[in-house]
């Protein structure tokens, strides 16, 4: 099995069946720290942590706001 790394249309990435949501340094989500560090890849100026370590609610509202956000904009490569 091949690790692909698939970037959706808002930024989301997605790797063997697992969604990352994307984050700038400044805009991390509280308790950050207490994630499992397998959990939390960082490429280039953007961290993306694992979705598996949010509710549902928090992902959906996330995502939502993430369609009008301007993380990509600001994503420095």
């Amino acid at each position: 099995m091949s690790n692909k790394l698939k970037f959706k249309q808002n930024s989301i990435l997605k790797l063997n069946n697992n969604i990352y949501l994307p984050y700038l340094i400044h805009n991390l989500p509280k308790k950050y720290e207490t994630f499992p560090i397998n959990s939390i890849i960082k490429i280039g100026t953007t961290i993306y942590i694992n979705s598996n370590n949010f509710k549902q609610k928090y992902i959906t509202n996330y995502i939502n706001t993430l369609n009008y956000s301007n993380i990509n904009s600001n994503n420095i490569k």
